[in-house]
Order: structure tokens, then C-alpha cells, then sequence
């Protein structure tokens, strides 16, 4: 492949993502149907690999009410699946002690759970939590679960968060979750 034949590539693959989410925004007149729509481009725009992509699973969009995106039963679920990544890494690094840099699938592994739990934590309010006041809506909230392959052509499994402003034109916030 010629050197600049892959950035070409890459290139015009996000003109085309963009240009599809604009034209379902444009096009889809429920905020439900578009939000699930604008997820499914937007993951394709966030992901190293497009091409790879296997959708597994999309949610039903879910209101999002002030800034509380994740619910105390997801976040339990987030830990849980990082519970398991972290048994797995330090498994295979033996706790820590032998860590093999080349072996990309873990490195990749351990940035994608580093980058979840810090987002993790930017999102769980711990001021609110006694408080149970109902805050105005404010968007949309899909998940979509996806099998791709990173940049070294390793495989891996993911689930992408998506958060969506009222009317479902936009992504406000997104994340990734990695799962095993």
C-alpha cells in the first residue's frame, strides 16, 4: 500500500461517516430513531479500525436526566466487567511483576481500562447521591456492544456509550468500556 494511500483511505471514510450521520439527522424525524442512528456513524468514527467493526448489540436509546449518566446499577456493572480485565491482566502479567511491552493485545487491553475507569470516575457524582430530586431531561444515553480489531490486528470486544443531546443531533460525551 503506498504511504499516502491509507490517510486517503481514512480520509474519506470520515467523509462519508459524517456526511451519513448529517443526512439521517436530516432525515429521521423521532429523537429515539435518530439517537440509536447517530450512535451506530459515530462509533464508526471512533474506532481505529471502521472496517472491522461487528455490531453485537444496540440498546434502546435511554433518557438522560441531568448530568447523571450512568445509574448506580450500570456503574456496578462497569466495575464488575473492569473486575474481570483486571484479574485477566494481572493473571497474565503475574500481578504485575512480568510485563511483556510487545505483547500488544494486553498493553492495548490495560489502556482501554485505564481510559474507561477515568472516565468512570469524571461521571459518578458522589455529592448527589443522598439527593433524589428529579433533574430535567436533557438526552439520550445508547450503548452499543462491538467486536473489532485495533491498529496491530489484534481483536477485541468493546461496548460504546454514547450520550445524545435532546433532539439527537449530536454526541455530547462517549466512552468505552472494555469487555472480555
Amino acid at each position: 500500500m503506498k504511504p499516502g494511500m491509507k490517510l486517503t483511505i481514512l480520509l474519506i471514510s470520515g467523509v462519508i461517516i459524517w456526511g451519513s450521520i448529517f443526512f439521517a439527522i436530516g432525515c429521521s424525524n423521532n429523537p429515539k430513531e435518530r439517537a440509536r442512528s447517530v450512535a451506530e456513524k459515530s462509533l464508526l468514527a471512533c474506532v481505529d479500525c471502521p472496517e472491522t467493526v461487528r455490531i453485537k448489540a444496540v440498546s434502546k436509546p435511554d433518557s438522560v436526566f441531568g448530568r447523571d449518566y450512568v445509574t448506580q446499577d450500570e456503574q456496578m456493572n462497569i466495575a464488575m466487567a473492569m473486575l474481570k480485565i483486571n484479574q485477566k491482566v494481572m493473571a497474565e502479567t503475574d500481578n504485575m511483576e512480568n510485563i511483556n511491552l510487545e505483547n500488544r493485545e494486553m498493553t492495548e487491553l490495560m489502556e482501554r481500562q485505564m481510559s474507561a475507569l477515568s472516565v468512570l470516575r469524571s461521571l459518578v457524582r458522589f455529592d448527589d447521591l443522598k439527593k433524589k430530586e428529579q433533574k430535567p431531561f436533557n438526552g439520550w444515553k445508547v450503548k452499543i456492544e462491538y467486536e473489532a480489531q485495533s491498529e496491530s490486528g489484534k481483536p477485541y470486544r468493546s461496548e460504546y456509550w454514547f450520550i445524545l443531546d435532546k433532539d439527537a443531533t449530536c454526541v455530547v460525551n462517549s466512552f468505552e468500556i472494555p469487555l472480555l
